[in-house]
């Protein structure tokens, strides 16, 4: 059971609150503030495959019938009470649970979906119409008890309309008598205590015979119920405690019925909010671009992409710096760096998403992340100074940290900000030192943040410990927030102070003041910062273009497999054709032979006739196209640096110029192209000729019609301009033209939107939007290359 401190200090309230929104009724919105982390791996897994199959149903239909409820236990358990009424709106709130419960089960039965967890529980809804019919009937439609709910009632509300219709005769013809008369102060009926009375002026009251039941705040009118209607009143009055009986008798045969089925209803309210939960995460995944990942204690813990889901919800999702972490062998990770770059937020956001997991929410982090199960979370987060205690805030982490030596296993996860500050640094350091060394002994994985400089040498010697820190732009003065595995950080802080304004000369005898040893390896630290960032960009500035001539290869393949179709097709269609055209040219000239005996000519004649005819159907374009015989590549063994070689099932011929032979690929040059291929997708081939090659006609075509940057496919089909327009693109990419056009007009719409779809796909364009409208507006977008 993780404490509800750790919950705390790690903000996964916060995260409940942004679920809860989602919730359509009060049992579902309960459920998700009250969520706690699951103790077992087979419940988290199930929450999981809930939530994703609640996803499945909103991305591929739509939300399910479930509307607000408000928390109907204590109704349903009060309709259990002997002879117990339930009021009017707490059996109408039952009465809608009956009607969602059963709109949700049909819901879901009526999906096609492979949604089995949740059809499981959809199948256990109440379900029952006649029940819904019977509660239905004793409300009309403005919600107010029918008269059609007994025939008791109907009587007695109709004998009450009779009776009241002849008090109001009576009334006014009293009314219009004492008018006349001048003894009422205005002509108009009240009603006292459910009796109609009449406002009489205070010095004619004893001039009306009845019963006085008030007098206005001024005194000047008293409400007398005239002696003629007290029989009537009396009757009316009568009638409607006999109408308030028949509802009362109603309501409790109403709410008995409910009792009878409480238990059902009870499971269908748990269901309708169990429902009402999953639909809400799963609405939050949706929100956080989120997904369930795998827990697998058997394979490497890795974080891909995790963002904070507190930082997600106020930065957004492109401010918001991701987490990528891996844990395999080295479980005590030293996380060094400058003040304010973000070392805290990854411990937070570490210990959060695994709280988020375990209580079955989706995380905003990649599908392929891999947690680990922890029994306990445990963690010194913060200043927590005890005044009650007398304890000062280093006394204070030392308690914490003696409590977590004490329970650390290796099933624990520990999360320790800024160990063995508060004290002497040497003293805090060498007790920080002895505190992982022992956390490390007892197999707990463990996430500690320190400025200590002995802890980035101690991770860097002792097996089990790895450094890592958090990544500072050095140019800039700031940091990037972004974490990196493996290598320690600096703190900056001689850099920090003097992009604040701290006097120069005071940073440089501070410098003095450090010990020449350790400000030799801050020194350090600070250029291997600024070589790594480098290499970091240029390796990704490498993948991306890896990346994009992956892609032009799948491309052209893909072309080429699709023209040598193509082209067998062409070859057989022509091929049915000239035997169709042969067979008639045969019945023919099987006539004109039976016409030639019949009149007696020449034997030798009709055999050169029948021969010339056999010549013509051998003859090669008869012959049935059959694919090519899948060519065998190159062994390593086989392959020479300087051979000439062709990619299988293309026309594409280069030299070899490198050989990796533990990867068995290849770096062949083509033309102007530089090729990486598996030597299994070469064959040997002849040197080109020494003379102006097709591919660099090719070459000569490219840079001619890139000089243009305009392409014109006005007046084609859009399938015919597909690859005509990728290729114009790679081109212009190829010889480093930054900006083209293609010029599609306006016409149906058919062809520019063929061009966006490819420009959207395409990872050489940057950018791309319609001409200027005296450049010809939305006929010609106009493509930004990277």
């Amino acid at each position: 059971m993780i404490p509800s401190s750790v919950l705390e200090q790690l903000e996964f309230d916060k995260v409940l609150e942004y679920i809860a929104k989602y919730a359509a009724t009060e049992g579902g919105r309960q459920r998700i503030l009250n969520l706690h982390p699951y103790d077992s791996i087979e419940i988290i897994e199930e929450n999981g495959k809930a939530v994703k199959e609640a996803k499945d149903i909103l991305i591929e239909k739509d939300y399910p019938p479930i509307s607000y409820l408000p928390n109907l236990k204590d109704i349903l358990y009060k309709s259990r009470i002997e002879n117990g009424m339930l009021r009017s709106e707490e059996i109408k709130s039952v009465l809608a649970l009956a009607e969602i419960s059963s709109v949700t089960a049909k819901f879901f039965k009526s999906l096609e979906l492979n949604v089995p967890y949740l059809k499981q529980y959809a199948e256990r809804l109440f379900y029952d119409k006649a029940f819904e019919k019977q509660i239905k009937r004793i409300f009309n439609e403005s919600g107010e008890i029918s008269d059609a709910a007994s025939p008791k009632l109907r009587e007695i509300r109709e004998e009450i309309l009779l009776k009241s219709e002849h008090l109001r005769n009576v009334v006014n013809r009293i009314l219009k008598r004492l008018s006349d008369t001048f003894l009422v102060r205005e002509e108009y009926t009240t009603q006292r205590d459910g009796r109609i009375v009449l406002p009489i002026k205070v010095e004619h009251k004893r001039k009306v015979k009845g019963f006085i039941h008030s007098e206005s705040a001024t005194g000047q009118t008293v409400y007398i119920e005239p002696e003629e209607t007290l029989e009537l009143n009396n009757e009316i009055l009568s009638l409607k405690f006999a109408e308030r009986r028949e509802i009362e008798r109603i309501l409790r045969k109403i709410t008995a019925l409910i009792g009878e089925r409480s238990a059902e209803l009870l499971d269908s309210f748990e269901i309708i909010s169990y429902l009402d939960e999953q639909f809400a995460k799963a609405k939050y995944a949706l929100e956080i671009i989120g997904a369930f990942p795998t827990i697998n204690n058997n394979a490497k813990e890795k974080i891909i992409e995790g963002r904070h889901p507190v930082l997600l919800k106020k930065l957004g999702r492109e401010k918001t710096v991701p987490l990528d972490m891996e844990i395999a062998e080295d479980k005590v990770i030293v996380i060094t760096g400058p003040n304010a770059g973000g070392k805290t937020v990854v411990l937070k956001n570490f210990g959060l998403l695994h709280l988020m997991v375990y209580a079955g929410i989706p995380i905003p982090a990649h599908p392929d992340t891999n947690i680990h199960f922890y029994e306990e979370i445990l963690l010194d987060i913060g200043d927590r100074q005890s005044i009650e205690d007398d304890l000062s805030t280093f006394s204070s982490h030392l308690s914490n940290i003696k409590e977590i030596l004490g329970r650390a296993n290796d099933k624990t996860l520990i999360l320790l900000d800024e160990i063995g500050t508060g004290t002497d640094p040497s003293e805090g350091a060498a007790l920080a030192a002895s505190t992982l060394i022992a956390l490390r002994n007892k197999g707990a994985v463990v996430l500690a943040t320190t400025h200590h400089g002995d802890l980035k040498i101690l991770a860097n010697r002792e097996k089990g410990l790895q450094n890592a820190s958090m990544e500072f732009d050095a140019d800039t003065i700031s940091p990037t927030y972004r974490f990196k595995q493996g290598m320690p950080g600096s703190s900056y802080a001689f850099e920090v102070a003097e992009r604040i304004g701290l006097p120069k000369e005071i940073i440089e005898k501070a410098k003095d003041f450090l010990e020449t040893d350790r400000r030799k390896l801050e020194e350090f630290l600070i250029d291997v910062e600024k070589k790594s960032a480098r290499l970091s960009k240029k390796l990704h500035e490498l993948e991306l273009e890896n990346a994009r001539l992956r892609g032009l290869s799948r491309l052209y393949k893909e072309k080429i497999e699709k023209l040598e179709k193509s082209k067998n097709k062409i070859i057989e269609e022509t091929r049915l054709k000239a035997e169709s055209y042969l067979a008639e040219m045969n019945r023919e000239f099987e006539n004109t032979i039976k016409e030639i005996r019949e009149s007696n000519a020449r034997k030798e004649k009709i055999k050169e006739g029948k021969d010339k005819i056999k010549q013509f159907r051998e003859a090669e374009v008869f012959k049935k196209a059959e694919p090519k015989a899948k060519e065998e590549g190159l062994s390593v063994e086989e392959l020479r640096v300087g051979d000439f070689v062709a990619l299988k099932n293309s026309g594409t011929v280069g030299e070899v110029i490198s050989i990796d032979h533990s990867k068995k690929r290849a770096i062949i040059i083509a033309g102007s192209l530089k090729l990486q291929v598996k030597i299994s997708d070469l064959v040997k081939a002849e040197k080109p000729k020494e003379k102006k090659t097709q591919s660099a006609d090719v070459l000569g075509k490219i840079v001619s019609g890139v000089k243009s940057s305009r392409l014109d496919i006005r007046g084609k089909k859009p399938e015919e301009v597909e690859f005509e327009v990728i290729k114009f693109i790679d081109d212009a990419y190829a010889v480093g033209v930054d900006k083209i056009e293609i010029l599609h007009g306006k016409g149906t719409g058919a062809l520019k939107k063929t061009v966006w779809e490819i420009l959207e796909k395409h990872e050489a364009v940057r950018n791309f939007h319609f001409a200027k409208i005296e450049y010809g507006g939305e006929g010609i977008t106009v493509v930004e290359l990277k």
